[in-house]
């Protein structure tokens, strides 16, 4: 797909991932800009090329944020390097869950639930079959409820989807309401 198709058909996407991605760091929606604009324009693209560019955007986010504030001007300005504890929410349980991922089944667990691709456009992100995808997704779903399962057994049996987008940061989405395929 051209770069022009991508941008109709995933901006939405582009602007949510950017946004849960880099958290405050940088605009989402200028991200998303620049993930669009580092495309060849004049090459044929897929989901894979542009979850690459989402990931050189992002880490080039993360450094000019931090080539900007040090952390003396950070702590000059009020910040705080360990603040006051608060209490654990399930919140912060489910993404220590997730992140104790194996980094596939993380990143397929991603792909699906907070970018809300359906089995084909992750199986093109990750060049396979959407069969391979749903295999994997059941295997990675359960692995992700068994680490859940250690702090909130009462929540190891909900829906991982629904799990996982209940957490799901920023005020960004995909689709607006209503809009889902």
């Amino acid at each position: 797909m051209n770069v022009a198709g991508m941008v109709a058909a995933y901006r939405g996407l582009v602007v949510a991932a950017c946004e849960w991605r880099a958290v405050g760091v940088a605009d989402p929606r200028a991200m998303a800009d620049e993930v669009f604009r580092q495309l060849d324009q004049d090459a044929d693209h897929d989901l894979h090329d542009l979850y690459a560019s989402i990931d050189r955007v992002v880490l080039a986010s993360y450094q000019r944020y931090s080539d900007q504030f040090s952390v003396l001007e950070r702590l000059r300005d009020g910040a705080t390097i360990g603040g006051p504890r608060r209490t654990r929410t399930p919140a912060d349980d489910f993404l220590s869950a997730l992140s104790r991922l194996r980094h596939a089944d993380r990143e397929l667990v991603q792909l699906r639930f907070w970018d809300e691709l359906t089995d084909a456009e992750a199986a093109e992100a990750l060049r396979t079959t959407p069969e391979v995808i749903r295999e994997r997704l059941a295997r990675a779903g359960t692995r992700y409820l068994a680490k859940l399962a250690r702090t909130h057994p009462d929540l190891a049996i909900t829906d991982v989807a629904d799990t996982v987008r209940s957490i799901k940061p920023g005020v960004h989405r995909r689709f607006e309401t209503g809009e889902h395929p």
